[in-house]
């Protein structure tokens, strides 16, 4: 049986959008290969053991993560670079046929390119370094040689994996045009099963419900701030974040009673919310554009109708779903007008916007396309030797 290891920034016990879509990697490759999976443990938080048997293929290797500041780019960037430089020395300690590498740590995608052994998959989860700001001729230099470097050295990988088509624009705008593949990411069926089965609530006020991070990305400020002179509106802001006591204390000093703040709940938590909301919304900040949030998979298999605030690759989705508006990011009067117009509309649950998540982005079903580019590498390189 062949050996793939599988370098990663985030997985268990994390639980993140991250987390679930290399775990789904993990489990449809282990069918049909011994995984190793290198992995940083969350910051501050060193697990015992570094080595974990995770299942008879597949063994969990984890290198210690020290707790730092994400806050400062630099810093954080010089830190990023040092664990993923550990990362791919433990990777390469251990044997293996083939090895891929997901993002969102930016540098692993250099680092691995010069360090790495063997077959290379580089696995584009994110482009993290187009959220740089380049509101200074030094930022704009910062930033366009990043981009650069990431472009330089895609050359060295043999196959190329983005989620999006914004991705794969960006990859395809350095001249290469083959060995690239796009692999969506989405939800994992059992969720899919869980969300489909949500009913419109009755006998509810008009309830909009925010799930997820809270941080200066979603600015869900803007959502309070929209929603504040409708009385009769109730909004739910579930999930914490660095942002979350800063509006706590923002919705306390202005005196805003109608929006209620439930902190991280579980899973199963969340489907309660969901079946008791009228509207699902979400937003992410202008720069974020070729950004796809998880939750939106989620908010459409639940059928319910969505507000998203944002640009890009995530408006192309929301625009092809039923009860869904966009609106542009950052402006509250818009958000006002938005839950307005709904308020007046008539909705039924959407077979349509579950379908297109069934069809297109359960996880399970996305993940046995790595199989396919893992099979045809292996194949080359039998090929060579013979």
């Amino acid at each position: 049986m062949k050996t793939v290891n599988f370098l990663t920034s985030h997985f268990l016990p994390e639980n993140t959008a991250g987390t679930n879509r290399v775990l789904a990697y993990v489990n449809e490759l282990g069918k049909n290969y011994k995984v190793n999976v290198i992995t940083l443990t969350e910051r501050g938080k060193p697990q015992k053991n570094e080595r974990v048997i995770f299942n008879e293929n597949v063994n969990i290797y984890y290198v210690n993560q020290k707790n730092y500041n994400t806050e400062k780019f630099f810093s954080r960037a010089l830190w990023e670079i040092h664990f993923i430089q550990k990362l791919v020395k433990r990777a390469n300690s251990i044997e293996s046929d083939i090895t891929i590498a997901t993002s969102p740590f930016m540098f692993m995608i250099p680092v691995l390119a010069m360090l790495g052994k063997n077959k290379k998959i580089i696995d584009i989860r994110d482009l993290t370094w187009e959220y740089i700001e380049a509101n200074s001729t030094f930022k704009k230099l910062i930033k366009n040689s990043i981009a650069k470097l990431m472009k330089t050295s895609l050359g060295s990988y043999d196959h190329i994996v983005v989620t999006n088509d914004y991705e794969r624009d960006w990859v395809l705008s350095r001249g290469e045009t083959k060995n690239i593949t796009k692999i969506a990411n989405g939800i994992e069926n059992s969720r899919y099963e869980e969300l489909s089965q949500i009913t419109i609530a009755k006998d509810i006020p008009f309830t909009i419900t925010y799930t997820g991070n809270i941080a200066i990305g979603q600015n869900v400020q803007v959502l309070v701030d929209g929603a504040k002179d409708l009385p009769d509106v109730k909004v739910n802001i579930v999930g914490e974040g660095t942002s979350y006591k800063a509006l706590r204390e923002y919705v306390e000093k202005n005196g805003i009673k109608n929006v209620e703040f439930f902190g991280k709940v579980s899973r199963d938590e969340i489907i309660n919310f969901y079946q008791n909301s009228t509207v699902l919304y979400a937003q992410l900040n202008e720069q974020f554009k070729s950004a796809m949030p998880s939750k939106l998979y989620e908010y459409a298999a639940t059928g319910l109708p969505i507000l998203y605030g944002g640009v890009g690759i995530a408006v192309d989705f929301v625009n092809r779903l039923e009860n869904a508006i966009s609106i542009l990011p950052n402006r509250p009067e818009l958000v006002k007008e938005a839950i307005m117009k709904m308020k007046e509309m008539d909705f039924e649950i959407s077979q349509k916007n579950r379908m297109i998540v069934k069809d297109e982005f359960i996880r399970e079903t996305q993940s046995e396309k790595m199989v396919d580019i893992i099979e045809n590498l292996l194949k080359e390189s039998d090929e060579n030797i013979s």
